[in-house]
């Protein structure tokens, strides 16, 4: 594969797992072109396995949808400059954390995104308009961009039950997201990226959702009202390069720890083992208790398998002192060790 043959990515600007891969290559000075998903039916159709985006053509003439094996595979083929830090122990927080953005973060943004009436109207006219537009009635897009928007309205509240979005698990997800910023804010103060000068795996994936989260109305407002460095982040990712090197675990704990501690461990890593074992005990709904409350949703079977391949990768790492005492003193270690 020549590092001067572009890629063709397909996505939308309403996608997180598109614009977390867009970055990606952007960080590594790859040249692609960015295609619209609703201007490329044809070209979409030939390649999708399944009705998601991104889209990823590779010069080889074969394509990925996955966005997490896309980073991987540009890693691999591209090594320079890198997406992980060179220790082991930040490697793999970075790669759990990165996990955490595209399975945890994205439910608080489907919350807001699809639950609230400002967030609606939003996001279901660049949807619409650009469903609209794709099909070629760009003269007709004022016209017909309302009648899009409200039958893609219509279609998604429905789903927000899949997505764990539920009007029970509402007070869950909404204390998540506020301390998820809060907690990034003072993170993000003193460095440019998660894990210091230069942007990891776990800044693709994060960002992918918290990008989403700042273009629609309520979080807009949450994000830009307290949380100015996270803003800063969320642009400086847009294009992402280096700034410096990575940090050490010791600097990075004091701020780094309450993120694992109160939302990685006690959210998405009981979360996803929960559903793990209901997935292979056959039941379809997913229960457990967080945050004193009774959490539940749909059982998948994605995150029934990523949670495997990410215990995989743990195993890599887990000899290492540091990792196992941060995971230990976050209460996460327990959750990666669980049998399903």
């Amino acid at each position: 594969m020549s590092a001067n043959t572009p890629y063709r990515l397909m996505g939308r600007p309403e996608s997180g797992y598109s614009l977390k891969v867009r970055s990606a290559l952007r960080y590594k000075n790859l040249p692609f072109e960015w295609m619209d998903r609703f201007k490329h039916q044809a070209l979409y159709q030939q390649h999708a396995k399944v009705p998601l985006i991104p889209l990823l053509l590779l010069p080889t003439g074969s394509a990925m949808q996955d966005s997490t094996p896309i980073l991987e595979m540009l890693e691999e083929q591209h090594p320079e400059p890198s997406l992980h830090p060179p220790d082991p122990a930040l490697r793999f927080l970075s790669e759990l954390l990165e996990e955490y953005g595209d399975e945890w973060v994205n439910k608080l943004m489907f919350h807001y995104r699809w639950g609230y009436p400002a967030d609606q109207k939003r996001r279901g006219t660049s949807l619409g308009r650009g469903v609209v537009e794709g099909k070629g009635f760009k003269l007709l897009a004022p016209i017909m961009t309302p009648i899009a928007a409200r039958f893609i309205i219509k279609r998604m509240v429905p789903r927000m039950a899949f997505a764990g979005a539920n009007e029970n698990n509402a007070p869950i997800l909404i204390a998540s997201f506020s301390q998820l910023i809060d907690m990034l804010e003072a993170h993000l103060k003193t460095r440019p990226y998660l894990f210091g000068g230069s942007p990891a795996f776990a800044d693709f994936g994060l960002w992918g959702q918290l990008w989403q989260a700042w273009t629609d109305a309520s979080c807009e407002t949450i994000i830009e009202q307290r949380a100015p460095s996270v803003v800063a982040w969320i642009k400086r990712m847009e294009h992402p390069s280096i700034e410096g090197e990575f940090e050490s675990l010791d600097s990075l704990t004091a701020t780094l720890k309450p993120i694992f501690e109160r939302e990685v461990g006690p959210h998405f890593l009981a979360w996803s083992v929960a559903n793990a074992k209901a997935y292979k005990a056959g039941e379809k709904q997913t229960e457990l208790h967080m945050d004193d409350q009774k959490y539940y949703q749909k059982t998948f079977k994605y995150p029934a398998s990523s949670l495997d391949i990410l215990k995989e990768k743990f195993k890599v790492a887990a000899s290492n002192r540091a990792l196992s005492d941060f995971l230990q003193d976050t209460h996460c270690l327990a959750h990666l060790q669980a049998q399903p």
